[in-house]
Protein backbone atom coordinates (compact mmCIF):
# COMPACT_ATOMS: atom_id res chain seq x y z
CA UNK A 1 0.00 0.00 0.00
CA UNK A 2 1.57 3.69 -0.78
CA UNK A 3 0.80 6.23 1.29
CA UNK A 4 1.50 9.75 0.86
CA UNK A 5 3.03 11.98 3.33
CA UNK A 6 0.69 15.12 3.68
CA UNK A 7 2.44 18.24 2.87
CA UNK A 8 1.23 21.72 4.39
CA UNK A 9 -0.44 24.34 2.87
CA UNK A 10 1.28 26.28 0.77
CA UNK A 11 0.28 30.28 2.44
CA UNK A 12 0.36 32.72 -0.48
CA UNK A 13 -0.75 36.70 0.21
CA UNK A 14 -2.18 39.30 -2.65
CA UNK A 15 -0.05 41.76 -3.30
CA UNK A 16 -2.01 44.49 -0.79
CA UNK A 17 -1.42 41.70 1.80
CA UNK A 18 2.15 41.26 0.75
CA UNK A 19 2.95 44.85 1.06
CA UNK A 20 1.31 45.16 4.24
CA UNK A 21 3.23 42.23 5.92
CA UNK A 22 6.87 43.96 4.32
CA UNK A 23 6.44 47.55 5.53
CA UNK A 24 6.26 48.59 2.18
CA UNK A 25 2.91 50.31 -0.32
CA UNK A 26 1.65 48.19 -2.70
CA UNK A 27 2.71 50.57 -5.86
CA UNK A 28 6.45 49.72 -4.23
CA UNK A 29 5.81 46.11 -4.47
CA UNK A 30 4.00 46.73 -8.17
CA UNK A 31 7.19 48.19 -8.91
CA UNK A 32 9.77 46.36 -7.74
CA UNK A 33 8.32 43.02 -9.82
CA UNK A 34 7.93 45.32 -13.09
CA UNK A 35 11.08 46.24 -13.62
CA UNK A 36 13.67 44.34 -15.71
CA UNK A 37 16.67 42.50 -13.47
CA UNK A 38 19.55 45.46 -13.98
CA UNK A 39 17.20 47.77 -12.45
CA UNK A 40 17.60 47.77 -8.63
CA UNK A 41 14.09 48.10 -7.88
CA UNK A 42 13.33 45.25 -10.33
CA UNK A 43 15.17 42.57 -7.07
CA UNK A 44 12.01 42.22 -5.25
CA UNK A 45 10.30 39.05 -3.41
CA UNK A 46 9.65 35.69 -6.01
CA UNK A 47 6.01 35.64 -6.76
CA UNK A 48 3.23 34.01 -8.81
CA UNK A 49 0.73 34.83 -11.29
CA UNK A 50 -2.10 32.80 -11.05
CA UNK A 51 -3.73 34.88 -14.20
CA UNK A 52 -2.98 38.03 -15.94
CA UNK A 53 -4.14 40.34 -12.96
CA UNK A 54 -3.65 38.18 -10.04
CA UNK A 55 -0.51 37.87 -8.64
CA UNK A 56 0.58 36.34 -5.16
CA UNK A 57 3.28 35.96 -2.84
CA UNK A 58 4.16 33.25 -0.83
CA UNK A 59 5.02 34.11 3.10
CA UNK A 60 8.11 31.59 2.69
CA UNK A 61 9.47 33.71 -0.33
CA UNK A 62 8.57 37.24 1.26
CA UNK A 63 10.27 35.98 4.58
CA UNK A 64 13.82 34.66 2.32
CA UNK A 65 13.44 38.56 0.72
CA UNK A 66 13.75 39.86 3.84
CA UNK A 67 16.46 38.23 5.15
CA UNK A 68 18.43 38.65 1.96
CA UNK A 69 18.22 42.57 2.25
CA UNK A 70 19.29 42.57 5.46
CA UNK A 71 22.21 41.13 5.15
CA UNK A 72 22.83 43.36 2.82
CA UNK A 73 22.04 46.05 4.38
CA UNK A 74 24.13 45.51 7.31
CA UNK A 75 26.95 44.31 4.84
CA UNK A 76 26.87 47.74 3.02
CA UNK A 77 26.53 49.59 6.36
CA UNK A 78 29.61 48.74 8.32
CA UNK A 79 32.23 51.35 7.51
CA UNK A 80 35.87 51.15 8.13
Amino acid sequence: MHTSIPQAPRRALRTTDAARYLGVSPSLLRKMRGRGPDDPLGLGPRFIRLSPSLIVYEISSLDGWLDSRSRIAATGSVST
